[in-house]
């Protein structure tokens, strides 16, 4: 909530509605790392490459987990909120620019709300509950013929990382 009060908000964007469609999720489901990765995505991509979010470039580097908690000795207890995170793949690390979440939100749905979704940009709040975590979002890395393709903006991205961009330079500028 505290970035959405400064102005950095959810990217209802296609490519917000793609991740909705492709992981099969409500914007709920997605915990606030997971919407401040892919705003750092959108920034990136737009702002400092010159380039739609780029889809391909996002599944090759970006992977998904389904967040259920497990308490010794008592059923699966499915989340009602932020049960779908997206994290950086780890063999990919050193293709993107530094993304390390400074908090990992503790506490959050206590202060967790839904906005209207204006003009139906997302798919309809329906309250629903991930509880497992479908084939498809192992889908992820791109045969080889779309990474060579994809080389050019890995190449960029190393660039501005080794400049010194990293996910809180995106997220301060924006800002700015």
């Amino acid at each position: 909530m505290r970035l959405h009060e400064r102005g950095f908000g959810v990217p209802v964007s296609r490519f917000m509605r793609a991740l909705c469609d492709h992981y099969g999720a409500e914007l709920h489901n997605f915990d606030p790392n997971s919407i401040l990765q892919a705003a750092v995505f959108v920034a990136v991509c737009e702002g400092y490459l010159g380039i739609e979010a780029h889809w391909d470039l996002w599944i090759h580097l970006f992977r998904s987990e389904l967040f259920v908690e497990n308490v010794r000795g008592q059923p699966k207890r499915f989340a009602r909120t932020g049960d779908l995170m997206l994290h950086l793949r780890p063999s990919r690390k050193n293709l993107y620019i530094p993304n390390k979440m400074t908090t990992n939100n503790a506490g959050w749905t206590r202060g967790w709300f839904y906005l209207r979704n204006f003009g139906n940009k997302l798919p309809a709040f329906t309250n629903k509950v991930l509880r497992e975590r479908p084939a498809k979002w192992d889908w992820g890395v791109s045969p080889p013929a779309h990474q060579a393709r994809l080389e050019v903006l890995t190449k960029a991205l190393v660039h501005l990382a080794r400049k010194g961009l990293t996910a809180a330079a995106v997220i301060a500028n924006f800002h700015r």
